[in-house]
């Protein structure tokens, strides 16, 4: 504006100063060289005149144009592109400002809402579903919650800011949602069946800060989700004390891992003479001052952190160490769906392999059948490359997802684990034992191993073993035991060679 300004009053004054001149001369002067000039000097003052009220129609345009944009990209960095709601950034901003005024009811309730199984519907239907899934729960949301802060807050997660009068009214608010989100809704003709996890936290009786409401929140959510999702749950300071107990066993766990003090146990996987073929390596945490710390209380800890991938690399390393000079016994070693998800898990194995002179064909990696069903272009462009080093693929508790022999085709593995589930109902009725023959008969037939696990009597070995699974493992076979009791077993029987289509 300051320049619009600055061109208007130059042209205004020279059109002045000539018209000025020019009058004086036409009434004083006789000389026509004085008048030539003076008309001149006019002119240009017209000339100059004209091009400042054009420039300043002209950067007033610009002007109003550069508002337009402005007001454009803010509403686009306002609002999520998908669904409409606040971005992540806004929301945030908003929650920090709305918490400085005092709320006329009780409180503020803050619901973080993450959509359940947004990945199967975007693997099994494509992305399109996926956001349709998206923008009717911010629908349903908007609806439950009218005039209140509602934003995308990550891929499939939404934040609410609410007025309350207490927690119990918000965790009912959240329950009206649950109810109108099992409401079937449809795309493209396809049903969207969806539910969803909510944590709540209510401020001030939690927090007055932003920050603590959205951790508590978060604290709730990780809540609903481990009690099954499909539900609401609130904040309490029970949750503080099970974050410290994380913190602490994430501290311990690094340091264990560091200072080499964790163990394998070995159990043995055998054939149906009994004859050893192969072991799996499972970890044990012996702590100096807890004593033994069952792999259920720590490796869902590690998982949610890096934790995992040194608590991995640990675990290869011993087990390939163990297991080098042990002849043709295959080892079996656990992967997480977290260790997979990066690229590096394939140069680690490269790295360990060729440090400890483990042959790669006697490593089998077992990933749950939970893991294969999630897993993403990258997961098994990755198994793919540890297969391609020579390392085999097994899908351990194979029938608790329901995945499917046809799905099977698709996946990179070379066995299958049947979950003991289906083992331990052997001899039960006639019905269990077709079940698990129809299952042998089908991997069998898809040139894949299976194994038996979880067997834990005479009869079920026997059954096992007639209904086609060539391998089997469990606590009547043998439990996980010290590497030295698998060698002294390997000097004492040898291990059995078996084809590599039946390697475990």
């Amino acid at each position: 504006m300051m320049r619009i300004s600055h061109y208007s009053m130059v042209g205004w004054l020279l059109a002045i100063i000539g018209l000025s001149v020019l009058g004086l001369t036409s009434a004083s002067s006789e000389d026509i060289w004085h008048t030539r000039i003076l008309a001149a000097t006019a002119a240009v003052a017209m000339i100059a005149l004209f091009w400042a009220c054009r420039q300043h129609r002209l950067e007033t345009e610009l002007v109003r144009q550069k508002d337009v944009t402005d007001r454009q990209n803010a509403l686009i960095h306002e609002r999520d592109g998908v669904t409409r709601t606040l971005t992540r950034r806004v929301f945030i901003s908003r929650c920090g400002e709305q918490l400085k005024i005092a709320p006329a009811s009780g409180g503020y309730a803050l619901l973080l809402v993450d959509m359940d199984y947004l990945k199967q519907i975007n693997d099994a239907y494509g992305h399109d579903m996926g956001d349709a899934a998206l923008r009717h729960m911010a629908t349903v949301a908007q609806r439950i919650f009218p005039d209140r802060l509602i934003g995308r807050v990550g891929g499939d997660e939404f934040a609410l800011l609410t007025e309350c009068t207490s927690p119990e009214a918000a965790t009912r608010l959240a329950e009206s949602f649950l109810i109108a989100l099992d409401h079937t809704a449809y795309h493209a003709g396809r049903p969207l069946n969806l539910s969803a996890s909510i944590g709540i936290a209510f401020g001030p009786g939690d927090t007055a800060l932003f920050d603590e409401l959205m951790q508590y929140a978060d604290l709730a959510l990780y809540q609903s989700k481990r009690n099954g999702r499909a539900q609401a749950t609130l904040f309490e300071n029970e949750m503080l004390r099970d974050q410290k107990h994380t913190r602490y066993i994430e501290r311990e766990l690094r340091a264990a891992i560091l200072l080499n003090e964790l163990e394998l146990a070995y159990q043995p996987i055998v054939t149906a003479e009994g004859k050893l073929h192969g072991c799996e390596a499972l970890v044990r945490w012996r702590h100096p001052s807890r004593g033994i710390i069952p792999p259920v209380d720590f490796i869902p800890i590690a998982e949610q952190s890096l934790l995992i991938d040194l608590l991995g690399e640990w675990v290869f390393r011993r087990a390939c160490r163990d297991g080098v000079k042990a002849g043709s016994l295959y080892i079996g070693v656990n992967f997480s769906a977290s260790q997979l998800k990066r690229d590096d898990v394939v140069a680690m194995v490269e790295r360990v392999l060729a440090e400890t002179g483990m042959p790669a064909k006697r490593i089998v990696i077992e990933i749950t059948e939970s893991v294969a069903m999630n897993a993403n272009d990258s997961v098994i462009r990755r198994l793919a490359a540890l297969r391609a080093l020579g390392l085999r693929i097994s899908l351990d508790d194979f029938g608790t997802g329901y995945s499917g022999f046809s799905y099977l085709r698709a996946f990179p593995i070379d066995s299958i684990k049947i979950d003991r589930s289906f083992v331990v109902k052997l001899g039960d009725s006639e019905a269990d034992n077709v079940l698990i023959t129809a299952l042998a008969s089908v991997a069998n037939a898809m040139g894949l191993a299976i194994v038996a696990e979880g067997v834990e009597t005479a009869e079920q070995m026997m059954l096992a073993s007639t209904a086609g699974c060539k391998l089997l493992q469990g606590y009547y076979i043998a439990r996980p035991q010290p590497w030295s009791d698998i060698q002294a077993m390997l000097v004492r029987d040898g291990p059995v060679r078996i084809r590599a289509t039946e390697a475990a």
